[in-house]
């Protein structure tokens, strides 16, 4: 695939062969309950917290770029996939804790690396999709499941939305879902979304052109999706922080509790300014901001 930097990294479409399906299979692995796990390229990884056969409320955490097996367990700024797991199941569980909860961390396809060709596309999406579809109806049939999708992670459910079996979604620090409004995800989910201020998502250009972009930025009011507050947390790498409001409120969702939601908090207008910006100007953000 692509490897420059700027304009350059975006010039040229992915071309890395997609993964084979991801093969879902059981297993204890050194104590951690896994339902796939597969060693080939950066690494896949699925892995269950909590008590997944009898939990009434199951949250599904698709990572964005960035991410891979090596840094599943440790080694990356910002917190790794499962420590926003663990967050999110102990949050889960200071708030109900006569609830049976669990969440599935899927790190289950193959992220692009940075900001490069692979993030401005949905090649690398798409085989995911299919597979976190499918995972979705081997869950515990009358569990409520919450798909959550971080950054690039929620390009992937956008993908996977029309086939996979959700009662909620939810996206934060989202560059797209590759779709212009809601209705175009074809779900019955309830789709929820958030962005902190300071995200550099928000340079992400709210187009898709041939194949390009991931369409319209799912907390803008003309794309329809629920807004909830994230709280004081600021950046690209916060949305999990344990006592976070933005933690809290996807616990709250999770859980099946939309009136215990808290909406962000109207912001003053300020005048506008008109800035145009490129697609490949995206590769200014830091590396992993989509």
């Amino acid at each position: 695939m692509a490897t420059g930097t700027g304009a350059d990294a975006l010039a040229t479409p992915d071309t890395r062969p997609a993964l084979p399906p991801l093969r879902y299979a059981a297993q204890v692995v050194d104590g951690h309950e896994l339902l796939a796990y597969d060693a080939e390229g950066d690494g896949r990884i699925v892995e269950v917290l909590g008590d997944l056969r009898h939990a009434d409320h199951i949250a599904v955490l698709v990572p964005g770029a960035g991410h891979s097996l090596d840094t599943y367990f440790s080694g990356r700024a910002g917190g790794t996939p499962r420590q926003s797991g663990l967050a999110l199941l102990a949050e889960l569980r200071r708030q109900a804790p006569h609830e049976q909860v669990a969440v599935v961390v899927w790190l289950g396809y193959d992220t692009p690396e940075g900001v490069d060709a692979a993030s401005a596309r949905s090649d690398r999406a798409r085989p995911g999709a299919r597979d976190l579809a499918r995972l979705t109806h081997q869950l515990p049939a009358a569990a409520r499941i919450t798909l959550v999708g971080h950054s690039y992670g929620s390009v992937v459910i956008g993908q996977a939305a029309p086939a996979a079996r959700a009662d909620d979604i939810v996206v934060v620090g989202s560059p797209g879902l590759d779709a212009a409004v809601e209705a175009d995800l074809r779900t019955g989910a309830t789709v929820w979304a958030a962005r902190a201020p300071g995200d550099p998502i928000r340079f992400a250009p709210p187009v898709r052109i041939a194949g390009w972009g991931h369409g319209a930025a799912p907390t803008s009011s003309s794309f329809g999706a629920r807004s909830f507050a994230v709280g004081d947390i600021r950046g690209h790498s916060s949305y999990f922080t344990p006592g976070s409001e933005s933690l809290s409120n996807i616990a709250r969702i999770v859980r099946g509790r939309p009136d215990e939601v808290t909406g962000p908090t109207p912001r003053t207008p300020r005048p506008e300014t008109t800035v145009t910006m490129p697609v490949a100007s995206v590769a200014a953000a830091p590396k992993g901001a989509i």
